[in-house]
């Protein structure tokens, strides 16, 4: 099964592989607000207080954004970032997970997230709900269901990563 991450254009994932937030130093403000501490170990002990392993995983989705000209931070998203895609039944076979959770749902700007814990076969691959993104109302992944990858060791490795733009 295919699944997706987008990273930021200025990115290293091919020489050091996709990276957890416990394998980075960088871009933790989003779980700033969520979190209550702009400490990177207060961050990951919240992260791993919603579900065991957060911190080591990666979060991906089923598809590729499908801008529908409805919000403009998806088209950002599309053309300020690099896509990646990994076939999970790789890593699952070579032991690298441990883990899958879905997260379907949350309030605005990630408040109150909905985590369920999935197996592989259980992955929904129906479309997802673009058409519901609106950044104005702190609704971005809030809206749109995707998944996260728990990882052993916090990391994919380059050799299971295709660049896909």
């Amino acid at each position: 099964m295919k699944l997706y991450h987008y990273a930021p254009k200025d990115n290293s994932v091919m020489t050091e592989g996709l990276l957890s937030i416990s394998k980075i130093d960088k871009d933790l403000k989003p779980y700033v607000h969520r979190a209550g501490s702009e400490n990177k170990t207060d961050i990951l002990k919240w992260m791993d207080s919603t579900f065991y392993g957060r911190s080591r995983a990666i979060s991906c989705l089923t598809e590729t954004i499908k801008w529908q000209g409805n919000d403009q931070v998806l088209k950002k998203i599309v053309d300020g970032t690099e896509l990646f895609s990994f076939e999970l039944d790789d890593l699952i076979n070579d032991g690298l997970v441990e883990s899958i959770w879905c997260k379907n749902g949350s309030e605005a700007n990630g408040l109150n997230e909905k985590f369920y814990q999935v197996k592989p076969d259980e992955i929904d691959l129906s479309p997802l709900t673009w058409d519901k993104v609106d950044v104005s109302k702190g609704l971005l992944y809030a809206v749109v269901r995707h998944y996260l990858i728990v990882l052993k060791d916090g990391i994919i490795p380059t050799k299971y990563l295709s660049k896909e733009n």
